[in-house]
């Protein structure tokens, strides 16, 4: 019976999945396109409008998304590449931050930069804390 009600519950998520995925898609709609439409890129016109608990939740995810990559490049060894979360790490460590501070660092560019409103707020952090503080570009390329 336990097996049953488990199974039950599987097969509502899977099609809950499914109705979510087709939700609002076209058949000619690309990955790209999806994502864009249920997980648009954030950017300065939407961040200067975030309270600080916000911007600190949306620099906290991004966090934990370079930590749970870290972990697996540390525990499986072949999984390790010199990629965006290796970059982070090593920012991190030459110019350690809280995230009140990055979100702070990311609140002074759109400040300065009032024009600049339609630029990725990972792109503010990969171009004012990150790029700075690192040797080498994103797999050995140089730093542009």
């Amino acid at each position: 019976m336990r097996k049953l009600i488990v199974f039950q519950i599987l097969l509502l998520f899977v099609i809950g999945v499914i109705a979510g995925m087709n939700n609002g898609a076209s058949a000619e709609e690309t990955v790209a396109e999806a994502v864009a439409r249920e997980m648009p890129v954030l950017k300065g016109d939407q961040w200067v409008t975030m309270d600080e608990n916000a911007k600190v939740a949306f620099i906290w995810g991004a966090g934990h998304v370079v930590t749970i990559e870290e972990v697996i490049m540390e525990k499986y060894p072949d999984q390790k590449r010199d990629t965006f979360v290796a970059k982070v790490v090593e920012a991190s460590t030459n110019s350690p931050m809280t995230m009140s501070q990055v979100a702070a660092m990311v609140d002074k560019f759109y400040q300065d930069n009032p024009d600049k409103t339609d630029t990725p707020v990972m792109a503010v952090i990969w171009d004012t804390m990150i790029k700075p503080n690192i040797k080498a570009g994103i797999a050995g390329k140089p730093l542009e």
